[in-house]
């Protein structure tokens, strides 16, 4: 943000108002590559908050039109300033009350203002299953889906051990990579596990759900797709295999290529 436009969170906590960073600052707080976009802020007032900035110069404005579906429609107060004349100054504010334990901090130092990494997940997690918009589910498949990329404490059982009882189940479902996790189908078996957990009525299952339902990962499926995939461009770019039959200067092989290209469809990320 231009150094002409006084940062929207300097002016929050010089009027303590308390504020959690979400989204892909938050993600960037834990070592995802993913781009910064709009500042998203989850606050205990939307009125409160909207009121203190646009006092400061900010004014109603819209989310740049590339931004997907970053709320729930149903049940989200959500409001988006811009400060006048600079394009990037998007801040979303949020009210925080609608999603899991999360408790925005009012702390002097703006480092305290991140979520834990396990109330990060554990809050976009718990979204992920109780929404019922199709796109905002989308939204959240791709923050979550940059957790699990850039964040390797997420695979430890350190990690699991700390998570709410309730979705520790849908978290070795996803590391396990058999279910198409934003299917309906596997939503709602996740709902159920989610229920019986709550209920003290299941036994976690470290190999992953998948033989109690919900919509498998057709692994079989897709390896033969990228074999044929492979076939086909060695098929037209002979002299492309005789080039790069050893790996290349940077360690990647041409069914590398072929393989990433049949995958990418059913792989979520920007």
């Amino acid at each position: 943000m231009s150094e002409t436009v006084p940062c929207a969170t300097d002016v929050l906590r010089a009027h303590h108002i308390p504020y959690t960073y979400w989204y892909e600052y938050a993600l960037r707080h834990y070592g995802s590559k993913t781009v910064l976009f709009s500042v998203y802020l989850l606050v205990d007032s939307v009125t409160a908050s909207n009121t203190c900035l646009q006092s400061a110069g900010w004014v109603p404005g819209e989310v740049p039109m590339y931004t997907s579906q970053y709320y729930d429609p149903a049940i989200d107060e959500q409001v988006v300033l811009g400060y006048p004349g600079i394009e990037s100054s998007h801040v979303v504010l949020m009210d925080a009350h609608t999603w899991a334990d999360i408790t925005p901090s009012a702390a002097a130092d703006d480092r305290d203002h991140y979520p834990t990494l396990v109330q990060l997940y554990n809050a976009l997690a718990q979204r992920f299953l109780d929404t019922d918009c199709f796109d905002h589910r989308q939204h959240l498949t791709v923050q979550i889906a940059y957790m699990y990329m850039h964040c390797p404490v997420l695979a430890t059982p350190e990690f699991l051990a700390r998570l709410p009882a309730d979705i520790q189940q849908f978290h070795l479902d996803y590391l396990s990579d058999d279910l198409r996790m934003n299917a309906p189908k596997t939503v709602a078996h996740e709902r159920m596990i989610r229920d019986r957990a709550r209920s003290g009525d299941w036994r976690l299952m470290p190999e992953g759900s998948v033989s109690l339902g919900g919509l498998p990962v057709p692994h079989e499926l897709e390896a033969q797709w990228a074999a044929e995939i492979e076939k086909k461009y060695r098929d037209r770019y002979p002299e492309v295999e005789e080039e790069y039959d050893d790996e290349d200067e940077y360690g990647y092989h041409d069914s590398n290529i072929a393989a990433s290209s049949a995958v990418a469809p059913v792989e979520a990320g920007h």
